[in-house]
Order: structure tokens, then sequence, then C-alpha cells
């Protein structure tokens, strides 16, 4: 394999792991996670189930689409060590997708194996739907990194006292995804008439902890990703890179669109094709945010070449 393949698939990939996370909601929101029983990773104890009801063939499905991508995973680590001396940025990234995709798999095992799926409202579970949201907002990242090294061709620089500055940025939306997680599930399991009697709920002590949970997410959303999308606009202001000022403002026209599309969620009860896409923009943002961070710092270190 070339390195202009290489770049191709590690965007494919990055394509195909965002179409498996959404899948894998579907399953979620659908009720579908008991649809293979409480066996893993069989299908009601068989590798292809026999006609069952429509669920299953939704369960299924993400195991079967999940199953291609392991496959696929490995062959990327492993070109991955063909293409890229040992120590390259890329190499490191493909090796952590590989990581991070067991770690994606052993977790969906979990939420079957203990139960932990349909109407499971433990705070157990919140806490390893958590843990999902984080481990695949990690292997998106992962793979994306893996693609804006094999577009730079570089190997990254080692840390420098001006990556400090932009080290806060992905974990603000981290928390974003954590508590929409968080928002998604409550809203899956307790749904309101209106938006108004949802509100009332989120603040009755009497409500359920997810009811309670779900209010920190739009909160969040408003506060932090206006805030965010303020900062990137007037990044692409200030830019000496046309690069840089490119993807600043694909940044502050993703938060824009996600507080946007948010919103219009809330509004409208929260359709399950709403909560899907709202999911992908999440991803998109993530994505769009650390290949950002990626290329300002690749930019920051060569100017610092430049001025010595």
């Amino acid at each position: 394999m070339t390195k202009p393949q290489y770049k191709k698939l590690a965007f494919s990939l990055l394509v195909y792991t965002i179409l498996v996370i959404l899948w894998g909601a579907w399953v979620r929101i659908s009720h579908s996670g008991d649809g293979c029983g409480d066996t893993w990773p069989l299908c009601h104890g068989q590798l292809i189930p026999e006609a069952q009801r429509g669920k299953t063939w939704v369960e299924y499905g993400h195991r079967l689409m999940s199953g291609i991508y392991g496959f696929v995973v490995i062959y990327f680590w492993w070109a991955a060590r063909k293409i890229y001396p040992q120590g390259h940025f890329a190499r490191k990234m493909a090796l952590a997708t590989l990581f991070f995709m067991i770690s994606e798999a052993l977790l969906g095992a979990k939420l079957v194996l203990f139960g932990l799926v349909t109407d499971n409202d433990t705070p157990y579970r919140a806490f390893i739907m958590a843990l999902h949201q984080l481990n695949s907002f990690m292997l998106t990242g992962v793979v994306a990194l893996a693609m804006a090294s094999a577009l730079a061709d570089t190997a990254l620089p080692k840390p420098t006292p001006a990556d400090k500055k932009y080290r806060w940025l992905p974990w603000i939306i981290v928390a974003l995804g954590v508590t929409g997680a968080w928002a998604s599930l409550s809203n899956q399991l307790f749904p309101t008439a209106d938006w108004l009697s949802a509100l009332a709920d989120d603040f009755s002590s009497d409500s359920h902890y997810l009811v309670r949970l779900r209010v920190a997410h739009p909160i969040l959303a408003i506060t932090f990703g206006g805030g965010l999308a303020l900062f990137f606009w007037l990044k692409a202001q200030t830019s000496e890179s046309i690069l840089i000022e490119r993807r600043s403002y694909q940044m502050s026209l993703c938060l824009i669109t996600g507080l946007i599309f948010g919103v219009l969620t809330l509004l409208l009860h929260a359709p399950v094709w709403m909560k899907i896409a709202h999911l992908a923009l999440a991803h998109t943002i993530w994505v769009v945010l650390l290949q950002w961070v990626y290329f300002v710092r690749t930019h920051e270190v060569r100017l610092e070449k430049l001025a010595t």
C-alpha cells in the first residue's frame, strides 16, 4: 500500500467508524439492545440467528458491522506499520485505533451481558454509558488524527509551551458528549409531552436522577459551545495560515450548527432521526477540533523553526 492509498483508507475508516457508532445509537434508541439475548458475540447462541423479531436484526446488524470493522482496523494498523517508520505519529494513532476498537467492543459486550439495555435505569448503566461515549470519542479521535498525520505527511513535533493553551479544548467537547449521552438516555427512558413539563421535571427533587441530570447538557452546550464558536471565529480573523483560517471557520460553523440543531431537537421532542443526526454532528465537531489542534501545533512549530 502507498501513502496516498493509506490516506484514502484513513478517511474511509473514519466514515465507517462514525457509521458503526450511529448504528449503535439506533440499537439503544430502538430498545434493541437485548435483540440477541444475553449472549455475546453470538446472537441467541447462533452465528446467524434464525427468523426473529425486528430488533434482533437491528442488534445483529450492528454486531456484523462491528465484526467487519474489527478486521478493517487490524489491516489499518498493519498497513501503518509497513508505510511509516517506528515512532511516527500516524503509526502510533493506528495502534491506538486498534486499542480503542477492542475496548469499544468490550464495553458493548458489558452492556449486553450485564443487562444494561432497554429500560435499565440504574446508575451503573449511566456510568458504563459515559465510558462508552468517552471511548467512542477516543476511537473517532485517533482515527481522525491518523488521517491528519497522513494528510500532513509529517511526524508530530514534540510538545512545546505553546501547546498548553489548546489542551483544554478537547476536554470541553468530551464533557458535552458525556452529558449528551446521559440526556439522550433520559429522554429515551422518560419521554415528556412538551418541553415546559420537561423543564419542570428537570428541577424537581422528586424526579429520577437521570431526569435531573439531563439539564446539564443544554446548559453546558449553550455556555461552552457558544463560547468556543466565538473563539474559533476570532481565531480565523487573526490566523496567518490559510489552512488554520479555514479550519477555524469550519469549527465555528460546526459548533453553531450543533447548537441550533440541539435547540430544535429539544423543541421537537427529540425525534429519532434528530437524535442520530445530533450524535453525528457531535462526532463531526470532535473530529474537526482534533485535526484543528493537530494542524495548529505543526504550523506553530514550523513558524518557531523559521524564526530561529
